[in-house]
């Protein structure tokens, strides 16, 4: 009895874990939104943790960036505090070519 319980455990583990991995396959990538008063810093993000990257980079966007400070991959930083950063690059992002980019990734 034991054992027929645990073999309807498993399973149900199972069914849950398949469900849960179909959902986040399926997910479309997130597009950053470019808030008021920030600005696209590159050069600064650590690995898998960038907002995006311009359309030039190897990766199309969020959580991409394989190595630390990609110059193509970035991540919003209040307006002015990005060139206080060591190797931190203000690239010209705008709200357009974030809209741009989310229609691009749409497609694909």
């Amino acid at each position: 009895m034991n054992t027929n319980k645990s073999v309807m455990m498993h399973s149900a583990l199972l069914v849950a874990l398949s469900l849960a991995g179909a959902q986040t396959a399926a997910a479309e990538p997130k597009m950053p939104e470019l808030p008021n008063g920030w600005e696209a810093c590159g050069g600064v993000a650590k690995a898998g943790m960038n907002d995006c990257a311009v359309k030039t980079s190897l990766h199309s966007c969020v959580g991409m960036a394989k190595k630390d400070n990609e110059p193509d991959s970035y991540v919003f930083m209040p307006k002015g505090l990005c060139t206080k950063i060591a190797r931190g690059t203000v690239l010209s992002i705008t709200k357009d070519d974030l809209a741009k980019m989310k229609d691009m990734m749409k497609k694909m």
